[in-house]
């Protein structure tokens, strides 16, 4: 079975080749761990005396909201509707000439139109920064998206198995950056560097080297376990980052050389259409249902997809069952950050129901078709089985009301 995310494939870096990320930020492109990191600097190079408010998304990765609260500044939510869309009227109501930064995040790679955002933040005198995190390959208005706010988050390990990495697009002219050059810890280096090793090999098994090191490697994590007073060294993630934490080290660091190595090695036109051909596949295959939603179901030819999202009702309920029937569902934004839990209004609300039902299907190269069918049939054959049950209970309260139905159960009738 496929996996939620692509792993690395010694073919993704051999031959060595070497090109650019970002050719159209020139000079003005700076590779940061990931993209968080690349918020935590920009915020640190922002002047905050009079500016101390950053404007973003009800419905959020908590490492954004996190990152704005560890730069000192404070966070303000506005509403994200039901298709992913900014509510222009919500937002406009929250701003005022103390924000600093207004974030707007183009969900799943699909654009969000920043006139209307750019209008509104020159009212106030605020920038505007484009989370490009899942949108890197995307276009809007014939260009690549992250050329028309005043910065550009990027997050390129989302689409490459390079483990992390990110960056920084600076679109504003005179503004100085103040670029960390912090160093990744070498344990760190060490970490990413055996999991590239360690997934190249697991998807080349057959050569006689991978096979030698991940006997080795399985040598290593038995003698570990034997030692450990309980639980085993969990598998490999697909990516080093978690969403939930926040690393001053890591945020003031650079790209690890390696994960730059994979990310030059990348042919991200033929990423690109992989993507846009399985997000596509799976659009077909699917269908809506009073249980499931397919949330954008037509992809323009200008979206290069980073997954596709659809929406479970009651997901938390089912989410862990469809992984063990080996659907590699993943998620995003399945949990809110507490900030948002003083808010009173309906961008909270809104979000928190988005947070509630999203699930991801992967649409990396990595996928297959015929993946995508079979996986969709157990899909559909597992929402059957709730239709059914549900269809059944009705039926029973029907002939049974809730009152005589416990009576029953008692043995009363």
């Amino acid at each position: 079975m496929f996996t939620p995310h692509p792993t690395l494939r010694f073919s993704d870096i051999l031959p060595l080749h070497k090109q650019k990320l970002h050719p159209q930020f020139s000079q003005r492109l700076y590779l940061t761990y990931n993209a968080r990191s690349a918020l935590y600097q920009l915020l640190l190079s922002l002047p905050k005396k009079t500016r101390d408010t950053v404007l973003l998304p009800a419905f959020h990765c908590v490492a954004l909201v996190e990152s704005v609260l560890r730069a000192g500044y404070r966070a303000v939510f506005y509403r994200i509707t039901a298709d992913f869309a900014i509510d222009l009227e919500d937002l406009r109501s929250k701003c005022s000439t103390r924000d600093a930064l207004i974030v707007v995040v183009h969900f799943f790679g699909f654009p969000a139109d920043l006139a209307p955002v750019t209008s509104i933040a020159h009212e106030t005198g605020s920038y505007v920064l484009e989370d490009c995190a899942h949108s890197f390959l995307s276009r809007f208005k014939n260009q690549p998206v992250g050329q028309e706010g005043d910065f550009a988050l990027f997050s390129y390990y989302k689409f490459a198995p390079s483990l992390t990495g990110g960056g920084l697009g600076v679109n504003q002219i005179g503004f100085n950056f103040a670029h960390s050059t912090g160093r990744v810890p070498l344990r760190k280096h060490i970490v990413i560097a055996k999991r590239l090793i360690e997934q190249a090999a697991v998807n080349s098994s057959r050569n006689p080297l991978s096979r030698l090191f991940l006997w080795l490697d399985n040598k290593r994590v038995g003698r570990m376990a034997n030692h450990a007073s309980g639980g085993v060294e969990s598998a490999p993630s697909s990516f080093l980052d978690d969403p939930y934490s926040f690393r001053e080290d890591l945020a003031c660091a650079g790209m690890p050389s390696a994960c730059r190595l994979v990310l030059e090695s990348c042919n991200w036109k033929e990423i690109g259409r992989a993507r846009q051909k399985n997000y596509r596949a799976w659009s077909s295959v699917l269908c809506d249902t009073l249980s499931i939603k397919r949330a954008l179901p037509e992809l323009p030819g200008s979206v290069v997809p980073w997954a596709f999202p659809l929406l479970l009702e009651n997901r938390v309920e089912h989410e862990q069952i469809l992984r063990r029937k080996g659907v590699p569902l993943f998620t995003f934004g399945e949990m809110l950050h507490p900030a948002l839990s003083g808010l009173r209004d309906r961008a909270r609300e809104d979000a928190e129901k988005i947070s509630s039902r999203l699930l991801l299907l992967p649409v990396h190269p990595q996928v297959c078709i015929s993946d995508i069918e079979d996986t969709a049939l157990i899909l559909q054959t597992y929402l059957d089985g709730i239709r059914t049950d549900k269809a059944h209970q009705n039926n029973e309260n029907r002939l049974f009301p809730p009152s005589i139905a416990i009576s029953r159960g008692r043995g009363s009738l």
